[in-house]
């Protein structure tokens, strides 16, 4: 078969041509591997024109920009689009128009795929996997390919996939990874790399698992630690705010009818049910409360997001009473994990530093270690760059100065970071032991006040009635 094609070639420059192959696969890859050309597009030539071509044994290149019928087109192959538009080609075929409902509900099938969440479980696995296999001497591209058959996620299974298949092209492993940067971080990268070029892949993705494992369970431990008291507040907001639409009201009637003169608090009591039950135009305020509360909540996090934002946040989580000590301890370990697995796998310590400040996931941590990266760049070493810093603890500034001065950066790192992970598990495990006692005082405290509002007055009334 004959394929035209749209390419580039090494210095950007566009060029357009004719390939005879078997498939768009294989011209592809013909052009790339052959011809050093980076395809953009590549479409089946129609019989006429074949005809008119199949002489020709070479492809025909002409460097010279697309006629605009040709700009209109709709390319075969999109090689360089986005990972999602690659992932959907993959699994539906291109061209493939929606023709019914069948179709419809295979599409919104396909879009969900590419939307599920890849779960630290899911990388945890295929590094171990992909170890024993390799290990076991079986070649990469086999061990992918085995791979992409056996994982439960399918939005895994399609990126395993097209992992495998760039490394069929000729691409290392490391940047077939690469290119799905929004599911492997730059750690996980560099130290695949590191284990590639040093040839003890299998020992790298091994560790890598085990650390992706620790590092999943740890961030587990400090959700469900947040979930409890966030639930429990939750519940109890939306209790109080029944109260005031739907309680308050059957009783303001009888209070204010009774002629006796109501407590502060049964007086607050009522003015927070009035508010509650008001309307703003036709919108009652107990709704607006709501919206405006999940409205805030959304724009805190819209505003994390943003380079200023995140550091603030991180800033004000780090000097938090109790929880800035659990966030302190977070980012100290995986500080050191991320240091221990790059330094353990042979990445240098100027590019260790600089992927671990992108991977500890504090902004402010990030800052502090990229200003370390570049003192260690003028010669100075690690412990002494982070030495009397209120960030890093004196413990953690003479453990690495003994693992620089021993060669063993790697597995002293390791040690703190095992050490910190201990002290997360222990602090989350104390918290959640106090935090129970903790708000089940505060709740009682606020049924207390609730009572004590609804009941000082009905009481008055009753004594009022009595003596009558």
């Amino acid at each position: 078969m004959l394929f035209k094609y749209t390419a580039q070639d090494k210095s950007g420059k566009e060029v357009n041509g004719t390939i005879e192959a078997e498939s768009k696969l294989k011209a592809a890859d013909k052009l790339f591997n052959e011809n050093q050309l980076s395809v953009i597009s590549i479409d089946k030539v129609n019989e006429k024109e074949e005809s008119a071509k199949t002489a020709e044994k070479k492809p025909v290149e002409t460097k010279k920009e697309k006629s605009p019928a040709e700009k209109g087109k709709k390319p075969g192959i999109h090689i360089g689009k986005s990972k999602i538009q690659d992932l959907v080609n993959k699994v539906r075929p291109e061209g493939k128009k929606i023709k019914s409902i069948a179709d419809a509900f295979n599409a919104a099938n396909e879009w969900l795929i590419m939307q599920s969440k890849i779960k630290a479980k899911d990388k945890s696995i295929l590094f171990r996997l992909l170890a024993v296999m390799i290990n076991a001497g079986m070649p990469i591209l086999k061990s992918l390919k085995i791979m992409s058959k056996q994982s439960k996620n399918p939005r895994m299974q399609s990126i395993i996939k097209d992992v495998a298949e760039s490394v069929e092209r000729g691409s290392k492993f490391s940047d077939a990874l690469a290119s799905h940067e929004d599911i492997f971080t730059e750690a996980e990268v560099g130290i695949i790399a590191a284990g590639e070029a040093s040839g003890q892949l299998n020992k790298t993705l091994s560790n890598l698992a085990e650390e992706t494992e620790k590092g999943a369970k740890l961030k587990s431990k400090v959700k469900s630690a947040m979930i409890y008291p966030i639930a429990v507040i939750t519940i109890l907001i939306g209790a109080i705010i029944l109260v005031m639409v739907k309680v308050v009201p059957n009783l303001q009637e009888l209070f204010t009818s009774s002629g006796v003169e109501l407590p502060l608090s049964t007086r607050v009591l009522i003015g927070g049910s009035d508010f509650f039950n008001a309307s703003w135009l036709i919108v009652p305020n107990w709704m607006l409360f709501i919206l405006v509360v999940i409205g805030i909540i959304f724009l805190i996090k819209s505003w994390r997001k943003t380079k200023h934002g995140a550091f603030i946040w991180d800033k004000l989580m780090l000097k938090m009473p109790i929880f800035g000590v659990l966030n302190t301890k977070v980012a100290l370990g995986a500080f050191a994990r991320q240091l221990s697995l790059l330094s353990g796998s042979g990445v240098s310590i100027i590019r260790s530093l600089e992927i671990t400040a992108h991977a500890v996931g504090n902004e402010v941590y990030k800052k502090r270690l990229l200003e370390v990266r570049e003192d260690v760049e003028k010669g100075i070493s690690i412990h002494k760059a982070i030495e009397d810093d209120p960030l890093f603890p004196g413990m953690v500034a003479s453990m690495i100065a003994v693992g620089e001065q021993t060669a063993q950066l790697g597995t002293v790192s390791g040690k703190i970071a095992d050490f910190y992970d201990d002290e997360v598990a222990t602090f989350v495990k104390n918290l959640s032991t106090i935090m129970e006692p903790a708000i089940i005082v505060f709740i009682g405290a606020m049924v207390a006040g609730l009572v004590a509002a609804i009941m000082q007055p009905i009481m008055e009334i009753s004594d009022i009635a009595s003596k009558i």
